[in-house]
């Protein structure tokens, strides 16, 4: 569901809020160009999981292309 920036920097403020309490978080999330800027873990998944771990080792082009099936994914993909 799209939400309005006001409203999504609220959300990201209370995960924010948890995470620092040491709470774990799960959200699914489709706006892949915030990835790496909300989230320390992900796991990809498409009908079976593709791949787990932490964004910056996870979260690849190779694995992108496994997740929407081989499909072109329009994203800068940051290396570190």
């Amino acid at each position: 569901a799209g939400v309005d920036a006001l409203t999504e920097r609220a959300i990201l403020n209370v995960m924010r809020s948890l995470r620092a309490a040491g709470k774990t978080v799960v959200v699914v999330h489709h706006d892949l160009q915030t990835v790496r800027e909300y989230f320390d873990w992900v796991l990809l998944l498409n009908v079976r999981r593709i791949a787990c771990g932490p964004v910056a080792e996870v979260f690849t082009e190779e694995n992108l292309r496994q997740t929407y099936g081989g499909r072109s994914v329009a994203l800068e993909v940051r290396r570190s």
